[in-house]
């Protein structure tokens, strides 16, 4: 079967920064961390209806299972199971019983956050970071949502995500998938994590199979592909025209919405181009560019 992949490369018009590409390495020293949630249809919740605890999982108490070659992500069970041992509190703490916990119901009762991540370190503070990646197949439930994301932990501000979570985004049904952030975006002192994350309700064991998972594997990174910007695109934001300046030929620019779809395409063939804002509305775009000697996908904001 032929697949048609789009693969938006989320850019700011920032120059100067090295760059780091990074894809699904089985070997890479992969770490867990869940955040536990209340179940907003519980009448009854245990945490005021808001977040429970969050602390670091081991990868297979995750659902999360590195294998050879790819990684293979899952909703949650380990709650509901292990509940199944313990007390009446414990039945009654993660699944939807009916009695008190007395018998246990035959949902989860918490929303699972699970993170799957890499913390690169400090080297790749500063420099642009693309994170890019292969989904095999995403058969995951409609209960839960499968994501990919880049994020840059401030210590200062409590590990609050300083992309404020404009880097996760959610997987696709199949094919290649990246997001960069610039290196403007990764200053000192902030904890930089690319990896998954899986949410939604933690699972009865009895649905694993039938609640589905995603599988992922790395893509061979192409140099042209992935080097730092050599197109500088100009005023973005813009509440009009954009132009667009290269040190290489530009062949093609093509215009896609948030949704994927192309609104518009133009064929330069020259070493400046402008890309016309008159008939596209408020909201944000990307500019698939190709030159002569590599192709770059720059966001761009029409105001």
């Amino acid at each position: 079967m032929k697949k048609i992949t789009l693969i938006l490369f989320l850019l700011t018009a920032f120059f100067g920064f090295s760059q780091n590409t990074v894809t699904v390495d089985v070997g890479a020293s992969w770490n867990g961390y869940m955040n536990v949630f209340d179940n907003a249809a519980d009448p009854t919740p245990d945490c005021g209806g808001g977040f429970c605890f969050g602390s670091g999982w081991a990868i297979p108490d995750l659902k999360t299972v590195i294998g050879g070659s790819d990684i293979t992500l899952q909703p949650n069970y380990n709650g509901y199971a292990n509940s199944l041992g313990g007390t009446n509190a414990d039945r009654d703490y993660w699944t939807n019983s009916s009695d008190g916990g007395v018998t246990a119901g035959p949902l989860g009762n918490k929303e699972m956050e699970a993170s799957t991540y890499v913390e690169p370190g400090a080297s790749f503070n500063g420099q642009d970071l693309t994170f890019t990646a292969n989904v095999v197949s995403n058969s995951i439930g409609g209960n839960w949502t499968a994501e990919y994301f880049i994020k840059a932990l401030d210590p200062g501000a409590g590990f609050a995500d300083a992309l404020n979570g404009a880097y996760v985004l959610p997987l696709p049904a199949s094919g290649v998938f990246s997001v960069t952030v610039t290196g403007a975006e990764l200053s000192a002192g902030l904890i930089i994590q690319y990896g998954f994350r899986i949410y939604g309700i933690n699972g009865n064991p009895a649905n694993e199979i039938a609640n589905g998972s995603v599988v992922v594997d790395p893509v061979v990174l192409s140099v042209n592909e992935f080097e730092t910007s050599e197109f500088k695109v100009f005023p973005n934001p813009s509440n009009g025209d954009w132009s667009v300046q290269s040190n290489q030929v530009i062949k093609t620019i093509e215009i896609y919405d948030v949704l994927g779809q192309r609104v518009n395409a133009y064929s330069p063939n020259a070493i400046d181009a402008t890309i016309n804002g008159d008939q596209l509305q408020t909201g944000m775009y990307f500019a698939k560019i190709q030159g002569e000697n590599g192709s770059d996908t720059i966001r761009l904001i029409k105001e």
